[in-house]
């Protein structure tokens, strides 16, 4: 081998994990020259190993694309074999556990199709206080989340907030105006 190829195979050995002995004795050098070598080209092999590490992870569904693809393929074969089961075997109270965990599940999934009232664009408080009974009645009858009802009841609230303090500052400057008109 010219020198060029030994240096390139002695990447190769000691991105491998080789030790000197064995490098030296493959290729007929000195461990001096490993050593030597191992300084110079220090780079180049862990660039290599990394490369290796790289095609390891890819090929053993390292990388968070495959591990999620993985995991997706598994769940389908446990959801076959499940659907391969006869669950009136089952002992009462496991199935009692499984529907009680698969209706919470359940719920956690569920996506409210009822819509709030739209208020009007130029609203009064009865339009408000109409919008927080309409959001309490849907709430009884669980058309929304608990989350989506809390988002909503704020910004219910800001409204009416934002609406009284309208309605103060056009009676105080209405106020204000009667007033300035008699000390004239």
């Amino acid at each position: 081998m010219r020198p060029q190829e030994d240096k390139t195979e002695f990447i190769r050995l000691r991105a491998e994990g080789k030790s000197y002995a064995a490098i030296s004795e493959e290729l007929h050098i000195s461990k001096d020259t490993c050593s030597k070598w191992e300084k110079e080209l220090k780079s180049e092999i862990a660039e290599l190993k990394k490369e290796q590490l790289n095609e390891l992870y890819n090929s053993y569904y390292m990388t968070k694309e495959a591990r999620i693809k993985k995991l997706g393929e598994t769940l389908e074969d446990i959801e076959q074999a499940l659907s391969n089961i006869d669950l009136s075997e089952m002992p009462p109270e496991k199935l009692l556990d499984f529907k009680l965990k698969y209706t919470e599940a359940l719920k956690d999934e569920y996506i409210p199709t009822a819509t709030a009232k739209p208020i009007k664009k130029d609203f009064e408080a009865k339009d408000i206080m109409a919008a927080v009974a309409d959001l309490l009645n849907r709430v009884r009858a669980e058309e929304v989340t608990p989350e989506q009802a809390s988002r909503e009841s704020l910004i219910l609230s800001n409204l009416l907030k934002a609406y009284d303090a309208v309605e103060l500052k056009t009676k105080l400057d209405a106020l204000e105006a009667l007033i300035g008109g008699r000390d004239k």
